[in-house]
């Protein structure tokens, strides 16, 4: 009857998947990405969260940490987009990717990789 009070529904969105990662990362397609410098060589980004990164090996080791420094280049933001953290390779899978996780890094620094990984999720959508 319509004076019967009305339970309400919460519906909860599930997306499974085997990505145990606590941020969401942001795959750049073929050829596009940027560049950064760990242990004074020239690495290829492949993809980006407020975790790590990951990049191809290029002789390096589990565990080698640089400190890295590079800069955003966001849409749709006007402030200093520079990002500076440790990063530290956890993992090198069969691939020879390097699986590699953001240590000493504000959580300014985070908040300006989730605007990053946003704002490309907006541009990709858009077309």
């Amino acid at each position: 009857m319509f004076w019967k009070k009305k339970i309400a529904v919460n519906e909860t969105i599930n997306h499974p998947s085997e990505d145990k990662r606590e941020s969401y990362r942001y795959q750049f397609a073929e050829g596009q990405g940027f560049s950064i410098y760990f242990k004074e060589k020239k690495i290829k980004v492949l993809n980006i969260s407020a975790g790590g990164i990951a990049f191809e090996n290029k002789g390096f080791l589990q565990f080698d940490f640089d400190f890295i420094k590079f800069k955003l280049n966001i849409p749709n933001f006007s402030g200093d987009s520079t990002f500076f953290a440790g990063l530290r390779i956890l993992k090198i899978d069969k691939s020879q990717i390097c699986h590699c996780i953001l240590e000493q890094c504000p959580l300014e620094q985070h908040e300006l990789i989730h605007k990053f990984v946003l704002e490309k999720q907006k541009n990709d959508l858009a077309h």
